[in-house]
C-alpha cells in the first residue's frame, strides 16, 4: 500500500473497494466517525493521480470509518459503537450528491459523547445484519426489521449491550451462506457460517459467539462472501518452482 499511496504518520487505510471500472456505481459515499456520511459521483475520482485525491474535507479531528457504492435505489445502514442504526435512502431526495471536497451531512445523531460511529453498510435486501461485541457475544438479525427513515436522528437499537460484554466490534451486512471471520486481541480467530450464528431481534443481546479471556477483547470482525470462497476456490494453483518430476517422467 506504501507503494500506492502517500500516507501521513498518523493516517491509516480503512477501506478497500474493488472496482472495474468507474461506471460500476454511480456514487461513492463516505462516513466519518462523528456520524458525517457523503456522497459524490464516483466518475469524480477517475484520476491518474499518484498523490491521491481529496475525497472529504473533515472537521474537529474527524476520521473516515467506512467507504460504500451506492446507486439511487440503495439504502445505508448505519451503526455506532454503543449499538445504535439508522437506515436512509440514498437517493439525492435524502442525500443530495457533493463533490469530492464537501464536508457532507449529518448521517446519526449520538445519544452519548462517548458513542460515535463503527460502520456504515449498503442494506441489500434477504440479508442479515451481523453485530459482534468485544465481549464475543453476537447475534444476527433481518434486515428487514430496519425501517428506512431520514438520516441525521438517534436511530434504533442494532443490539442491546451490557457493560460486561462491551461495546460492538463489528456490524456487518451478510447473506446466509457467508462466513464471518472474528479477531481477538491476543491474536485467536474463528471462523463460522452467518446462518450458523443464533438468528434474534433488533432488541436483543445476542448469544455466546467467542471465547475472549478477562484481559483481551475482539478487535475485529470481517466477512468472506460465498461468491468469492466459490472464486478462489476455483483457482488452480501451479505447482511450486522446486518441484521436479522424477527423473525419466520429465517432459
Amino acid at each position: 500500500m506504501a507503494n500506492l499511496l502517500s500516507l501521513a504518520p498518523e493516517e491509516h487505510v480503512v477501506e478497500v473497494l474493488d472496482l472495474r471500472d468507474y461506471e460500476q456505481a454511480k456514487y461513492l459515499v463516505l462516513a466519518t466517525r462523528n456520524g458525517v456520511i457523503k456522497k459524490s459521483r464516483l466518475t469524480d475520482y477517475d484520476s491518474s493521480r499518484s498523490t491521491g485525491l481529496v475525497a472529504i474535507t473533515l472537521r474537529d479531528e474527524d476520521g473516515v470509518v467506512s467507504a460504500q457504492l451506492v446507486d439511487d435505489e440503495d439504502d445505508l445502514l448505519l451503526v455506532s459503537k454503543m449499538g445504535y442504526s439508522v437506515r436512509c435512502h440514498a437517493d439525492d431526495a435524502t442525500l443530495r450528491p457533493m463533490g469530492r471536497t464537501a464536508g457532507g451531512v449529518i448521517g446519526i445523531r449520538f445519544k452519548t459523547e462517548d458513542d460515535y460511529l463503527l460502520k456504515m453498510e449498503v442494506a441489500t435486501p434477504d440479508s442479515f445484519v451481523v453485530t459482534v461485541t468485544e465481549g464475543g457475544w453476537a447475534k444476527r438479525t433481518s434486515i428487514e426489521e430496519w425501517n428506512a427513515k431520514g438520516r441525521g436522528t438517534q436511530g434504533v437499537r442494532a443490539m442491546r449491550l451490557v457493560e460486561k460484554r462491551g461495546g460492538l466490534a463489528g456490524a456487518l451486512i451478510c447473506a446466509g451462506d457467508d462466513e464471518i471471520f472474528a479477531i481477538a486481541s491476543n491474536g485467536v480467530v474463528i471462523r463460522t457460517r452467518v446462518d450458523e450464528i443464533r438468528a434474534a431481534g433488533r432488541d436483543t443481546m445476542g448469544v455466546s459467539f467467542m471465547k475472549v479471556g478477562d484481559e483481551d477483547k475482539v478487535v475485529a470482525v470481517a466477512k468472506s462472501t460465498a461468491a468469492s470462497m466459490a472464486a478462489l476456490e476455483s483457482v488452480e494453483v501451479p505447482a511450486s518452482p522446486t518441484e521436479v518430476a522424477p527423473e525419466g517422467e520429465a517432459e
